[in-house]
């Protein structure tokens, strides 16, 4: 068997891996991607199949030509994945946040696990020990919250990201990173330690853009992980095979 070429596009940016088995020899962020850059892939590794995961489309000129040479899995609700879904409603939940449940899950099928996905919009979802997916939560990230607080108002500024070792803010910028960045660690942690006290032994593990960032300045000490998602993909793929 080949290798497998896993897609994850996500609001901002394309993340690109290469898989031998459950091996991951090749990864890569990409603003956009095209066929000529797949193509370069298909060149350079011996891919048999491949599995993409979208937030923003369902075709593209790259994907018509990578259909042409290999199988190509579009993931839906409706892909066999290894794990039970028990999202109320499949058909609305984000694909990249049933794949880091994939992917957290396979690793260790004894444990619940709590997925913080910190990118554009941060998300936290949970599967049990059994390998149900429960669903989570959706809200701002940290990026989304200072425009939003930029955009929605006509005196605030626009912000840089900053940690500040005061929690008072003692400006306008100061309050705005506080409310941004500890607002943000807050609710990893408040929620991180509420499903701690209905999970005994849950494994908890942080991806996304934010997630270094965010990792050095919990008090809890959370894996990251910044490549779950694709290694979930490359589950799904391995499932369908």
């Amino acid at each position: 068997m080949g290798h497998s070429l896993c897609i994850d596009i996500g609001n901002t940016r394309g993340k690109i891996a290469v898989f031998k088995d459950d091996n991951l020899i090749f990864h890569d962020f990409r603003s956009r991607l095209s066929k000529k850059y797949i193509d370069g892939l298909l060149d350079e590794f011996d891919i048999s199949s491949a599995i993409i995961s979208s937030t923003k489309f369902r075709n593209t000129v790259f994907l018509k030509a990578l259909k042409k040479v290999i199988p190509v899995i579009e993931l839906s609700y409706e892909t066999p994945i290894p794990i039970t879904n028990l999202y109320s409603t499949p058909e609305t939940l984000g694909m990249d946040r049933i794949a880091a449940a994939v992917g957290a899950y396979t690793k260790d099928t004894k444990k619940a696990h709590l997925i913080i996905d910190a990118g554009s919009c941060m998300t936290l979802d949970v599967i049990d020990a059994d390998g149900n997916y429960l669903g989570g939560n959706i809200s701002p990230g940290i990026h989304m919250r200072i425009k939003a607080m930029n955009d929605h108002t006509d005196k605030l500024p626009l912000v840089d990201i900053e940690y500040h070792e005061d929690i008072i803010g003692q400006s306008t910028v100061m309050a705005l990173q506080n409310g941004a960045v500890r607002g943000t660690l807050f609710e990893i942690q408040a929620f991180t330690d509420h499903i701690k006290s209905q999970f005994k032994g849950i494994n908890t593990i942080l991806t996304g853009g934010d997630a270094e960032f965010l990792a050095k300045k919990l008090k809890s000490k959370i894996l990251a992980n910044p490549h779950v998602v694709l290694e979930g993909l490359n589950k799904i793929l391995r499932h369908n095979a």
